[in-house]
């Protein structure tokens, strides 16, 4: 056996036996690796998608949620988290969409940092300059710069008020995230629109919605492709400059050949007998648990409305 396996390795040239630095060079750093972090950041694309039809499939709360009942009930609470000032509401508000994806069979864990641990932080630190004492004014609670420092005769500081203006604008962001994910992640894209139908929103706003939700992933796809073709056939390290030209170049090849593909797919959906007018199989019906869930929110609804005055 040592022998035959001598006799293989004498027949293969020896320059494929040795062990590529660079490589392995590579692969530790592949975080680096531009094509590879564009190809992982493509690929979320697909995984959210999954990740969206895992759920979206499960005959749990609200996943068996009238798709009409259940968009304008939680666009009702993005409007109200819109128009209450109140934190305490606020904050009710936030535990409300996390209640009902614990009930709908939803990982709290991904939940919260997709809904929670990015925009919303975001939000709130550029909002910070904007709650100082050069703005909202208020008894000092952090005091950045003394008065008269920098000819700012009462000085530069944070007060409560302040910091409740950047929670309240935080809040409201992670709210509405929460209830968009909430709908997203229980209800598949073709009942949303099909709902939106139904509920008489204009067909042509449906129709760009559906080719725009479509062309994601068909363009995410393109993309992906050429970057593995890119990366098949890569030697050696890449300068920055053909990074940037290779990225300009596949930009540019992407938006014509996507305007090509528009209009390959119009004319084969008129030849198919395309009206304007998106048909859909799904059928709505308000059931009981239809009804039980409006009662409910209704109730939670006018708890919270009296609670803008009490706390």
């Amino acid at each position: 056996m040592t022998e035959q396996r001598n006799n293989i390795y004498s027949d293969i040239p020896a320059w494929l036996l040795e062990k590529n630095l660079y490589n392995d060079m590579e692969a530790s750093a592949s975080k680096t690796h531009f094509i590879r972090k564009t190809l992982k950041h493509i690929s979320e694309v697909f995984e959210n998608e999954l990740f969206c039809e895992k759920f979206a499939g499960k005959p749990l709360f609200l996943q068996s949620i009238d798709p009409r009942v259940k968009l304008l009930t939680l666009i009702f609470y993005m409007v109200l988290s819109s128009f209450t000032s109140n934190i305490v509401v606020l904050l009710i508000l936030a535990v409300i969409p996390l209640l009902y994806a614990k009930l709908s069979g939803l990982e709290l864990k991904d939940y919260i940092r997709r809904s929670w641990l990015y925009i919303p932080v975001l939000v709130l630190v550029f909002s910070i300059p904007g709650v100082t004492s050069l703005f909202v004014k208020g008894s000092p609670l952090v005091t950045v710069l003394r008065p008269g420092v920098m000819g700012l005769q009462s000085g530069l500081y944070f007060s409560m008020n302040g910091i409740e203006v950047a929670l309240r604008i935080a809040l409201r962001a992670g709210i509405s995230l929460s209830f968009g994910f909430l709908l997203l992640l229980t209800t598949r894209w073709s009942k949303i629109t099909s709902a939106l139908a139904l509920m008489h929103v204009p067909l042509l706003f449906i129709s760009v919605l559906n080719m725009a939700y479509r062309y994601i992933f068909v363009i995410s796809a393109m993309a992906c492709d050429m970057m593995e073709a890119r990366y098949l056939r890569t030697v050696g390290k890449l300068d920055t400059s053909d990074n940037r030209r290779f990225m300009g170049h596949s930009v540019a090849h992407m938006f014509i050949k996507s305007h090509y593909l528009s209009e390959e797919i119009y004319d084969a959906m008129r030849c198919r007998g395309f009206t304007g007018r998106p048909v859909s199989c799904d059928k709505f019906k308000v059931k009981g648990t239809d009804i039980f869930f409006i009662i409910n929110n209704v109730i939670i609804v006018l708890i919270l409305i009296a609670g803008e005055h009490l706390f």
